[in-house]
């Protein structure tokens, strides 16, 4: 994904309306939702954001525990 421009990078609302749409959430979703939903919505975005990102080496980590163990 590209980077923000430099004169947006600053900008915490536009920053905050960019994230909530690379998470899926449109301005119309923005205006029925309330700020803990959104939130919400943002974190579990970042939580499977990471889970996917490390899953070859957590994979890695659990069978050689595993191997450890046997």
């Amino acid at each position: 994904m590209p980077s923000l421009p430099s004169n947006l990078a600053s900008a915490c609302d536009a920053r905050y309306i960019y994230n909530c749409q690379q998470c899926g959430l449109s301005i119309s979703d923005l205006q029925v939702l309330s700020y803990t939903q959104v939130q919400d919505v943002l974190e579990l975005n970042a939580f499977y954001a990471d889970v996917a990102e490390n899953y070859e080496d957590d994979e890695k980590a659990r069978a050689a525990e595993s191997q450890f163990w046997s």
